[in-house]
C-alpha cells in the first residue's frame, strides 16, 4: 500500500506524461478523421451533386435533341406528303383535262391559215362561273375572267392548267375571246376560240393547232 505522504516517483511522471501524450495523439487523430469527414461531406457531395446535376442536364439535352430530330423529320414528312399531294393533284388536272378534251365530239374544220396544222371543233362544256349580271371581260392576270378562259382551254386542248404558258388572251368579237397556249416545253402551240355563256362561263367552239408558235 501506498503511503499519501510519499512523493511521485519518477516513473510515475513518466506514466503519466505517456498517457498525456497518448490522449493528445488520440485527440489529434479524431480531429484529423473529423476535417476530413467535413472536407469530404462538403466537397465530396457538391461534387456528386454536380454529377448528378451534369447528368440530368445530359438527359434533357438528349431528350431535346431527339425531340427536335423528330420533329424535323415530322416536318419532312409533311413536305413530302405535301408535295406528293400536290404532284397528285397536278397529275389529276391533267388527266381529268385530257380525258374531257378526247371524250369531246369532235369535227374537222375548214382553215385558210398556212400556220395552223389542223383545226377542230367540239361539244366542249363551259367552263363554269359564279358570276352574275351583265358581263364585261375581264383580261387582267388573275381576273375571274382570264381564270375561267384558261380552264376552258385546258379542257379544249387537253393541256392542264399547271403545263401551259398562256401566250395571248385578247378580244375576238362581242363577248367572243381567243388565247394562244402552248405547254411548257413549247413543243405543243394552239389557237382557242371561245363564246361567253351567261351562267355557264367560257365555252370552247374552236381549237386550231398551230405550226408555230407568233408570240415566240
Amino acid at each position: 500500500m501506498k503511503n499519501p505522504n510519499q512523493h511521485p516517483t519518477r516513473s510515475d511522471k513518466n506514466k503519466e506524461k505517456n498517457m498525456t501524450k497518448n490522449i493528445t495523439l488520440v485527440l489529434v487523430v479524431i480531429l484529423i478523421l473529423s476535417l476530413l469527414f467535413l472536407a469530404y461531406t462538403l466537397f465530396g457531395g457538391n461534387g456528386g451533386n454536380n454529377d448528378e446535376e451534369q447528368f440530368l442536364g445530359q438527359s434533357q439535352t438528349s431528350s431535346m435533341s431527339s425531340s427536335q430530330s423528330s420533329n424535323t423529320n415530322d416536318s419532312s414528312s409533311n413536305d413530302e406528303e405535301s408535295s406528293s399531294s400536290k404532284e397528285a393533284s397536278s397529275e389529276s388536272s391533267s388527266e381529268e383535262s385530257s380525258e374531257s378534251s378526247s371524250s369531246a365530239e369532235k369535227e374537222p374544220a375548214e382553215t385558210n391559215d398556212e400556220n395552223v396544222e389542223e383545226a377542230y371543233t367540239g361539244d366542249w362544256e363551259p367552263s363554269g362561273t359564279d358570276q352574275e349580271g351583265k358581263h364585261t371581260t375581264d383580261y387582267s392576270d388573275g381576273s375571274k375572267d382570264r381564270k375561267e378562259i384558261k380552264k376552258a382551254v385546258s379542257t379544249a386542248t387537253g393541256l392542264s392548267e399547271s403545263d401551259m404558258i398562256e401566250w395571248w388572251v385578247g378580244n375576238d368579237g362581242k363577248q367572243q375571246v381567243q388565247a394562244t397556249v402552248s405547254n411548257k416545253e413549247q413543243t405543243k402551240t394552239y389557237r382557242v376560240s371561245l363564246k361567253w355563256v351567261d351562267g355557264k362561263g367560257w365555252q370552247p367552239v374552236l381549237v386550231e393547232t398551230l405550226s408555230n408558235n407568233p408570240y415566240n
